[in-house]
């Protein structure tokens, strides 16, 4: 029989009449289990959720239809709540009725009468999967970027909001401890080979601008005294805000590719090898016919012509016919700054890619012509649109969580 509230006057349900109204509405699973685990009683939501019947369910036990790596876990939770007068919430895996994993958070408490003995336990099931799923995606994905810096790099590196180096992971393979690069910038690190101040000038340029950069490539000496050919590859850090925290990046050692050639002195010759061993792709190519005057090994690498039939091409012949138009349209540009655009290419194999590509003009044997590096970023876009999605999924289940109460 419903009774009025004494403060408001208002006729508020019997216990048994509101326990069936909340139970039976709620999205959220209920679960009331006897001592022993066995469902005594089960709403609606919880059925959809592992997609039994009502009557299939109270059939069951808690431990019929948890995952078999998270029964013991399960057991402790039940022992734990017959030890504590409070709720416990924690995490585990249910079976569906068809077999897949269903992730669930449990925050159950134990019922008692008056004096204090147990009679049963009550769950609130909320179904967590598609968090789970986010999180692992990320964990995925953090694991492939760990093994990718591990495969394509020497070492890993940090700077501060002023370009100083804070932390140098792996930079001991170049016989050097941290001490030698912690509080210094790049350009203020000591057994550096002289290179033109235009270059350091236009890579500081870059960084105050917060730019990624690809491959720059600078001398210095190892902890033994020898110099090596160093190439750094580095992208900014902002903080949930968009404030700027520094740069982040990985940095190789590319002196072998160097081995065999001669002591270089004047900047010319400098220019012509580090063109050569660059580790991206690079070409110079005729403003006015738009031939390949000049490729190196990785542009071959990476393309799959071999330099004959590169210096037999023109750029239009990499490029799908619908982009021809705009890339007519950046050649006629005379500038003498860098230039940074983002363009389709297609490989020898057919295979088309998204590249990025930094250039400038200058004259290549009296003639007027473009030098271009090529940074391929076909595998970073995938990832940054599949953590796009999965970011709009996570926002939309949280906006969900939200709608729900």
């Amino acid at each position: 029989m419903n009774g009025p509230d004494r403060q408001s006057g208002v006729a508020v349900p019997d216990g048994e009449t509101l326990f069936r109204s909340l139970f039976g509405q709620v999205a959220v699973g209920i679960a009331v289990g006897s001592l022993d685990g066995r469902f005594l009683r089960v709403n609606e939501a919880l059925c959809r959720l592992l997609g039994y019947g009502e009557q299939e369910l109270l059939q069951k036990s808690f431990e019929d239809i948890t995952h078999d790596d998270d029964r013991q876990a399960s057991r402790d939770f039940q022992n734990e709540l017959l030890t504590t007068s409070q709720s416990r919430v924690y995490e585990k895996r249910y079976l569906s009725k068809d077999g897949s994993t269903v992730w669930v958070r449990i925050t159950g408490t134990l019922v008692r009468d008056r004096s204090g003995a147990p009679q049963c336990s009550v769950a609130l099931i909320h179904d967590i999967t598609e968090v789970k799923l986010a999180e692992e995606a990320l964990k995925a994905s953090e694991s492939r970027f760990r093994r990718m810096v591990d495969m394509s790099s020497d070492w890993y590196w940090v700077q501060d909001e002023n370009f100083r180096f804070v932390d140098l992971p792996g930079v001991e393979k170049r016989g050097l401890g941290q001490d030698v690069f912690v509080g210094k910038a790049r350009w203020e690190l000591p057994g550096l080979a002289p290179l033109p101040e235009k270059v350091w000038q236009q890579h500081r340029d870059k960084l105050e601008r917060h730019e990624p950069f690809s491959d720059f490539v600078y001398v210095a000496a190892d902890g033994k005294g020898e110099m090596r050919y160093l190439s750094v590859t580095g992208e900014p850090i902002f903080d949930a805000l968009g404030k700027f925290k520094g740069y982040h990046g990985v940095g190789k050692d590319v002196t072998e590719k160097a081995r065999g050639l001669k002591d270089l002195e004047d900047s010319e010759e400098r220019y012509r090898m580090l063109f050569d061993i660059h580790p991206r792709p690079m070409w110079v190519v005729e403003n006015k016919t738009l031939r390949f005057l000049a490729v190196n090994q990785a542009a071959v690498d990476h393309y799959g012509y071999s330099r004959e039939e590169f210096l037999s091409m023109t750029a239009e012949q990499l490029r799908p016919p619908e982009d021809i138009a705009q890339l007519l349209k950046d050649f006629q540009d005379p500038s003498r700054s860098y230039m940074q655009r983002v363009a389709r290419h297609r490989k020898k194999n057919g295979e088309q890619i998204n590249v990025e590509i930094v250039s400038f003009n200058l004259a290549f044997d009296g003639r007027p012509a473009r030098l271009g590096v090529i940074n391929d970023v076909t595998d970073r876009l995938k990832a940054e649109q599949r953590s796009r999605e999965l970011e709009a999924r996570y926002q939309a289940l949280i906006e969900s969580r939200k709608d729900h109460g």
